[in-house]
């Protein structure tokens, strides 16, 4: 298991289609960093009036996640990261069975072992591409603008201090920061298991990569319909929407999704093994 689990992170850290996904998440984000952060690291104070409710500009009130506008990289931004999550390295899994690479595989290894390596490093690969550039637009903006403590009196954030880890936002927001970030990472395993079940189905890479970005949506859809959003994916990851969210079915949510499609990609693999 050890041997394919290393083999699978070195061709990881060698696809192109990696690499890709996250440049494109790093475009997004490093784009909205030069329109909003830096030039608000040039003019500090000029959001702040003495004889107002205000503050000057931080890092808080500039970063991609809680940012004001433009909204538009934000959005798309949410709105494809199941493509980029699945792009990363969950489409090789198809890619793997039309090359003939696994049949080789196949006499070296246990099948299962493979199975486990794929889904551990395909995981591992959207997580990454989900919050990587995340990351980066926030150490971005911690470079050139004040860590001013988050005021809930000022109103200047979307979220209160009973929204989702709101009370860590006004005391700790760094901790919120990373919190979050975890949160996301681990959302991408929704639609990485949806990707590598359709795998074991499908041979199109097409297909594969989006349909967890078209049923993503389309339950965003469905949900909004019947005033359900806050339990869609693009709301649960977007940090401004965070006075809809709770812990409890955001966490339920996540583990479940993941649990239900993973299992069913490994009974997949068991059934498969069985003929």
């Amino acid at each position: 298991m050890k041997a394919v689990l290393k083999i699978e992170f070195q061709r990881l850290f060698r696809s192109v289609t990696f690499y890709i996904s996250l440049g494109i998440g790093l475009i997004l984000t490093m784009t909205q960093f030069v329109m909003v952060g830096l030039q608000e690291s040039m003019h500090i104070l000029d959001a702040y009036s003495p004889k107002g409710i205000s503050e000057p500009y931080g890092v808080f009130s500039s970063y991609f996640g809680m940012a004001g506008p433009p909204l538009v990289y934000r959005q798309i931004y949410y709105l494809i990261l199941p493509i980029l999550a699945v792009f990363a390295y969950a489409t090789t899994f198809c890619a793997d069975h039309n090359s003939g690479y696994v049949k080789n595989l196949y006499t070296r290894t246990n099948k299962k072992y493979y199975y486990a390596a794929k889904y551990i490093v395909s995981c591992t690969a959207g997580g990454l591409v989900g919050t990587v550039p995340l990351a980066v637009n926030l150490i971005a903006n911690m470079m050139v603008l004040p860590s001013l403590k988050p005021v809930a009196a000022l109103g200047c954030y979307a979220g209160n201090g009973i929204a989702l880890w709101g009370d860590i936002f006004y005391t700790h927001p760094y901790i919120f920061m990373v919190l979050y970030l975890i949160l996301i990472f681990f959302y991408q395993f929704i639609f990485v298991s949806l990707a590598l079940l359709l795998s074991t189905w499908v041979n199109n890479r097409f297909l594969i990569t989006l349909f967890p970005f078209l049923l993503n949506y389309f339950s965003y859809m469905m949900l909004s319909f019947i005033k359900k959003a806050k339990y869609s994916p693009i709301i649960i990851m977007d940090m401004t929407r965070i006075n809809a969210l709770r812990f409890g079915p955001v966490v339920l949510e996540c583990v479940c999704l993941t649990v239900l499609f993973g299992g069913l990609y490994f009974w997949k693999q068991k059934k498969d093994e069985g003929l």
